[in-house]
C-alpha cells in the first residue's frame, strides 16, 4: 500500500486530510495510508495516538448543502505515528522506502523558513525544510524516485516557497548538482489552498484525540501530472486541480474572509455578540448579500462558481454548532481590512467609476469602532499598540468628521498608499461615516441598505 507522510500531528489535519483519504480509500479511488511524525518536540499528541492505535474520531456539525449536519466517524487510514525527535530513524526509513509517494506538511506559517546556520550534520535538524532536505538526500543517495510535496501552510506559493528554501539549503551544504537537479526535475511541489473550520477537541469528549469540525471542506490544488496520476481526486468531495491558484485564494480572501470583515464591526456595535445571529438579522443578512454582489464584481470567475461559493459561506456562517464571536473576529480589524476588504473597493474602483456603497459604509463602521462611536457598547478595540494609539491621538478632534476620515485614509503605514486620492471613496466613508455618528449604527446601518 502507498504511503503519506504527514508531518504534523495537530487538529486541522487530522479533521481534514485524512478525511479526505479515508473516503477516497472507502470510495475505491485511492488505497493509501497515513504516517503521522510532528514537527516539534512536543509528544502528546502523537503518545495518545499510539496508545489507541492510531484510531480516533472526527465530529462534522454545521450545515451543507441545505441541511443540518451532525455525524461522528471514526478515522482508520492512520497506520503509524512516531516521534520526529526520538524515533527519527523511523523517519529516516520511512523516506528511503518505495512506498512513500506524497508529504503533506501543516507546521504553521513560521514552519516553512530558512536560517543559515542551519547545518547538514545536526541531525535531526530544527526547520521543516532543512530536515526535508536532509531527509531528502539520503532518499536521493538511496536510488529512490522523487516524490510529491502537498504543503498546507497559509501562506501564498506554500509548495514553491518550500522548495525554493530546500533549494537554498542543498546550495548551503555544497550537495551536488546531480541532487539539485532531483530537486527540480524529479520532485513535485504542489502548491495548495485549504479551507474548513476546525473548532479542536472537545473538552467533555472521552476519546483525547477527537477533532470537531464542520461539515465543508475545499482543497484546491495546482497540480502537475503526476499528483494527478498518484492522487486521482479532482471534483471529489470539494478538490479541485488548478493550473492557477490566485483567483481561487482571491475568492477565498475576498469573499469567506471579507464578508466576515466587512460586517462584524458593524454588528458588534448594533449589539449582535455572535456570527449565527449577524446572518439571521434581517437587516445585516440584506446588508451582507449587497456586499457580496461588490465583492463578486472583481473576481475573475464564472458567476455561477462565484455564487456557489458564497452560498456556501452565508450556510458556514449560520452554524448552529459554534458560537463565534463577534469581538473576537474583530481583533487586528486594521490589518485584515487592509488585507481582505481594500483590494476589493480599490478593484471596484477601477471597474465602474465609483466607491461601492456597502464596502465604504464597512469602512465607516470600522472608523466608528475604533473611534467608539455611534454605539452604547462598552468595549476596547484590540489592536496593535500602533493602530490604537493613532486612534487615541484622533480622539481630539472627535467633532471633526472630514478630518478624521481623511487621516484615517490617508495613513500609508496602515494601507500601504494614500487613499484620500480616491475621491469617491472618501466621499463615501464621510457620509456613512457622519451618518453613523450623528444617527447611531442601527439608524445608519438601515439607511445605507434600504435608503
Amino acid at each position: 500500500m502507498k504511503k503519506i507522510l504527514q508531518i504534523g500531528e495537530g487538529n486541522f489535519l487530522r479533521a481534514f486530510a485524512e478525511d479526505y483519504i479515508q473516503k477516497a480509500n472507502e470510495k475505491g479511488l485511492t488505497q493509501m495510508e497515513v504516517i503521522i511524525c510532528q514537527p516539534r518536540n512536543n509528544t502528546k499528541v502523537i503518545n495518545s495516538l499510539k496508545a489507541q492505535k492510531c484510531l480516533y474520531d472526527i465530529t462534522l456539525s454545521g450545515r451543507f448543502n441545505g441541511k443540518v449536519v451532525d455525524e461522528r466517524k471514526t478515522i482508520n487510514c492512520v497506520s503509524e505515528c512516531f516521534d520526529s525527535h526520538g524515533e527519527y530513524d523511523k523517519l529516516e526509513n520511512l523516506f528511503c522506502s518505495d512506498e512513500l509517494e506524497i508529504v503533506i506538511s501543516n507546521t504553521t506559517e513560521a514552519g516553512i523558513c530558512f536560517d543559515e546556520n542551519e547545518r547538514y550534520d545536526d541531525i535531526p535538524n530544527m526547520n521543516i525544510p532543512s530536515r526535508l532536505t536532509n531527509l531528502l538526500y539520503k532518499r536521493y543517495s538511496s536510488g529512490k524516485k522523487g516524490i510529491i510535496f502537498l504543503p498546507v501552510e497559509l501562506i501564498e506559493n506554500n509548495a514553491d516557497t518550500l522548495k525554493k528554501y530546500i533549494l537554498d539549503y542543498a546550495k548551503l551544504w555544497h550537495l551536488e548538482s546531480r541532487f539539485i537537479n532531483y530537486i527540480s526535475s524529479e520532485c513535485s511541489f504542489c502548491n495548495t489552498l485549504v479551507d474548513r473550520i476546525v473548532s479542536g477537541h472537545k473538552s467533555e469528549d472521552k476519546d483525547p484525540c477527537s477533532v470537531a469540525a464542520e461539515p465543508y471542506a475545499s482543497w484546491v490544488i495546482q497540480a502537475d501530472e503526476r499528483l494527478k496520476k498518484v492522487l486521482p481526486l479532482n471534483g471529489f468531495e470539494g478538490i479541485q486541480f488548478t493550473d492557477n491558484l490566485s483567483p481561487y485564494r482571491t475568492r477565498k480572501v475576498r469573499i469567506l474572509n471579507g464578508t466576515h470583515t466587512m460586517s462584524v464591526l458593524a454588528a458588534y456595535m448594533s449589539g449582535i455578540d455572535i456570527v449565527r445571529d449577524m446572518m439571521n438579522n434581517e437587516i445585516f443578512a440584506k446588508y451582507i448579500e449587497m456586499g457580496l454582489d461588490e465583492i463578486k464584481q472583481t473576481i475573475n470567475l464564472p458567476k455561477k462558481e462565484l455564487d456557489s461559493f458564497a452560498d456556501s459561506v452565508l450556510e458556514r456562517f449560520n452554524n448552529p454548532f459554534i458560537d463565534h464571536k463577534l469581538f473576537d473576529i474583530s481583533l487586528n480589524s486594521t490589518a485584515k481590512f487592509k488585507t481582505r476588504c481594500l483590494p476589493t473597493i480599490i478593484d471596484y474602483i477601477k471597474i465602474n467609476g465609483k466607491a461601492p456603497k456597502i464596502l465604504s459604509f464597512a469602512f465607516a463602521a470600522y472608523i466608528a469602532f475604533y473611534m467608539n462611536v455611534g454605539t452604547d457598547r462598552v468595549y476596547t478595540p484590540n489592536d496593535s499598540q500602533e493602530v490604537v494609539e493613532f486612534f487615541k491621538d484622533l480622539e481630539d478632534g472627535a467633532h471633526n468628521v472630514p478630518k478624521i476620515c481623511t487621516d484615517v485614509l490617508a495613513n500609508t503605514s496602515f494601507w500601504g498608499e494614500n487613499l484620500t486620492e480616491y475621491d469617491s471613496l472618501l466621499n463615501a466613508v464621510e457620509k456613512s461615516y457622519s451618518s453613523i455618528k450623528t444617527k447611531g449604527i442601527e439608524k445608519a446601518l438601515n439607511e445605507v441598505v434600504y435608503g
